[in-house]
């Protein structure tokens, strides 16, 4: 056997919590890495006080740090010195409820944030594919064991009527979907596409979206150079969509605000933008499903939600978003 079949990629839990530690141990333990993405990740827990001891002074592999409630500046202290001592280190935070995650994530640009009490093995697999092999777009991470493409499979330019596309793609998901969960489903179609058409296709800023709520015409042309592809596709416990746009106009900092803004944290009693008109739809796809952005700046974004039958399969509010920039 070739021996570099395998690499071995160093997989870090920084944290005081023993039972978290084992949690996320015994998802990796269950995962089959099989021969495509040649990754051995190899799994091990250390107190944050000695990372230094765990945290390999080069190469590549993902650092989980436990974000607490004492607060973010011992956790920003600890971020920071990782990324001195390694820039090949992917950061996952594993936080509370309780604990401002997003000041941390934009501080320091991570796009991945999982809550401690809500990931399987599904999101750890789909995570450590995307982190370390830089295999971000499509659906491949979250299907380990392969998907058929459903009956949507459409690339849309030229002349076109907005909510006629919206309600086609809609009805051909139907058959597919949960009829409970039917009437969210709608919504993230709703919502994803029109952030696509503003974005994308119009050039609405995000600026205007926010302060004039300008939403895209009933009616747009799009150049084939800009065309947006939406997919849907199957396996026996969820469905998946993918709207892919061709200009990476989307950015991670863009999402992480809005987000923050439709979040209550801690002892807040309502989200600070729970006024706000644009960022609730894409707040509700990220708590109501599991939700991905990917984003190749200046080229093209994918925003996929994944809808698992199970409706408690949807409810963990995991923020995976990738930017990266093509030069």
């Amino acid at each position: 056997m070739n021996m570099e079949a395998h690499l071995p990629i160093p997989i870090i839990f920084l944290g005081e919590d023993l039972a978290l530690a084992s949690r996320l141990e015994a998802c990796y333990q269950g995962i089959s890495w099989g021969e495509e993405y040649r990754i051995a990740p190899m799994f091990r827990a250390q107190p944050p006080r000695d990372w230094r001891t765990a945290v390999p002074e080069k190469g590549r592999g993902m650092v989980f740090v436990q974000i607490t409630d004492a607060g973010t500046e011992g956790d920003s202290r600890l971020i920071r010195a990782i990324g001195e001592s390694n820039s090949g280190m992917q950061i996952v935070l594993l936080a509370d409820d309780d604990v401002d995650y997003f000041q941390i994530a934009t501080d320091f640009r991570i796009g991945n944030v999982i809550k401690k009490t809500r990931f399987d093995a599904a999101i750890i697999h789909a995570l450590t594919i995307r982190l370390l092999t830089g295999n971000i777009f499509g659906f491949a991470p979250y299907f380990p064991n392969g998907f058929a493409v459903g009956p949507l499979y459409r690339t849309f330019c030229g002349r076109v009527t907005i909510e006629k596309v919206i309600e086609e793609c809609i009805e051909a998901c139907k058959p597919h979907v949960n009829p409970e969960e039917l009437s969210s489903f709608r919504i993230f179609m709703h919502e994803l596409l029109i952030n696509t058409f503003s974005y994308a296709i119009e050039g609405i800023s995000p600026e205007d979206r926010d302060s004039k709520l300008l939403r895209p015409r009933p009616e747009v042309d799009i150049a084939e150079r800009r065309a947006i592809k939406i997919s849907l596709v199957t396996d026996h416990e969820k469905v998946g969509v993918s709207v892919m746009d061709s200009t990476g106009s989307l950015s991670m900092l863009r999402v992480l605000q809005k987000l923050r803004r439709q979040s209550k944290i801690g002892a807040e009693k309502m989200p600070p933008g729970i006024w706000d008109e644009s960022g609730r739809g894409m707040s509700m796809v990220y708590r109501y499903s599991r939700f991905i952005v990917n984003i190749l700046t200046g080229v093209r974004t994918e925003t996929i939600f994944l809808q698992y039958h199970e409706k408690e399969l949807n409810r963990f509010e995991s923020i995976i978003i990738t930017e990266v920039n093509p030069f």
